[in-house]
């Protein structure tokens, strides 16, 4: 285990969101505000835009935990069997190996801030942009290939999960 106090920090970043570049992957948008080369791997910050009605598959990432921050609208958001209704000022916290999943029940676009820790969820979502750029038809080989490198794997739902349905 590394000492904080011994080892060598990240430089300090200042970041205004006007400035960080938008990506856009299936139907959301993201702003990444701390990149994990910003960090020294330690934990990524980004914003996500979400439309109304829509969200991830559910899924878990092996060894990233998440942290859920609604600044704008109405989310369901499912960890693991346990799913809450959350709106602006709402935080959630996703432990790694448990899975997770949100939807924008709103009738407007959402934005949430996500942190992972470590870092370097962003590097996923900026190969899935890319690959769903690509002319010609969506290669889903691929595309499973980049989520399984970045820690992540689709699963099922606990049967009791209601996300986006009615409560």
């Amino acid at each position: 285990m590394t000492d904080i106090h011994t080892s060598t920090p990240a430089p300090p970043k200042f970041v205004s969101a006007e400035e960080a570049e938008t990506v856009e992957w299936t139907v959301e948008r993201g702003r990444f505000l701390l990149r994990g080369d910003d960090t020294d791997g330690r934990l990524s910050l980004f914003e996500v835009t979400t439309p109304a009605g829509s969200g991830p598959p559910f899924h878990y990432h092996r060894h990233t935990d998440k942290v859920f921050y609604v600044l704008e609208g109405a989310y369901d958001i499912q960890v693991g069997d346990s799913l809450h209704r959350a709106g602006p000022g709402c935080v959630v916290y996703g432990p790694r190996g448990i899975g997770h999943g949100f939807r924008n029940v709103g009738d407007t676009e959402g934005r949430m801030l996500f942190v992972t820790t470590p870092g370097g969820a962003e590097l996923m979502f900026e190969g899935l942009a890319e690959l769903l750029a690509a002319p010609g038809p969506t290669d889903r080989a691929r595309i499973a290939e980049l989520v399984e490198a970045h820690d992540t794997v689709y699963t099922e739902q606990p049967p009791a999960t209601r996300i986006g349905g009615t409560r």
